[in-house]
């Protein structure tokens, strides 16, 4: 409260600053009375899970959302060499191959006419075969690695489906010339082989080298 004169009830000071000091301490760790920040929903010395009352949580009821085996994930095969799940590398294949589509597509496109349905046809036909490709790979990281080669391949095309095609339209369109568009294409080809012998090379390191991971579920 105020008093006469303006001057504020120290009462109130009071239970202000306990207030704050109260919010500032934080709270004990109900298992082992450990003080926690204040808002703190997890005990780093007995590990106990607090919910917004302070009160323990019983994480029991959700150990079983949690797969007991991260391996399940991986397969092993006769040369010990482990590789993802059949699931895991189709659906890496599908991921990766989409960019591949629309290059195929193209390179049809520039080369013979295609109506509305046979260009969805190419498109569709390019992505599930370069995905069935490219899930054969035994990580997705070395996947992605062999779709780069992949799309080296179709840029190194280029130039050949547009001087088959037809260079001059497309020149006069791109207002570039045939041998600019070979360099171009031949130095992004060039880098993207180097990118993609470099991230498959460390995929490969992950499965049978020393960098192989998931070293915790290693056989001793």
């Amino acid at each position: 409260m105020t008093q006469a004169g303006g001057s504020a009830d120290p009462e109130d000071g009071d239970s202000t600053d306990s207030g704050s000091k109260r919010d500032s301490s934080g709270q004990p760790c109900p298992e082992c009375d450990e003080t926690l920040p204040a808002g703190a929903r997890f005990c780093p010395t007995c590990s106990t899970a607090i919910d917004e009352d302070g009160t323990a949580v019983d994480l029991s009821e959700v150990d079983g959302l949690v797969p007991e085996d991260p391996t399940e994930l991986l397969v092993e095969d006769e040369r010990g060499l482990r590789r993802a799940s059949g699931r895991i590398r189709a659906l890496a294949g599908l991921a990766v191959a989409i960019p591949l589509a629309p290059l195929v597509l193209f390179l049809v496109g520039a080369v013979v006419s295609l109506s509305v349905w046979t260009g969805a046809l190419v498109f569709v036909t390019a992505w599930i075969c370069s995905a069935a490709v490219l899930s054969r790979a035994r990580v997705p990281a070395e996947a992605f690695g062999r779709s780069l080669y992949l799309m080296a391949v179709g840029t190194l095309l280029l130039p050949v489906a547009l001087a088959v095609g037809g260079v001059d339209s497309w020149g006069e369109t791109l207002s570039i010339s045939f041998d600019t568009l070979a360099m171009v294409s031949l130095v992004l080809a060039g880098a993207l082989v180097a990118l993609g012998s470099f991230i498959t090379g460390q995929a490969r390191k992950r499965v049978t080298g020393d960098r192989r991971g998931f070293e915790s579920h290693r056989e001793e």
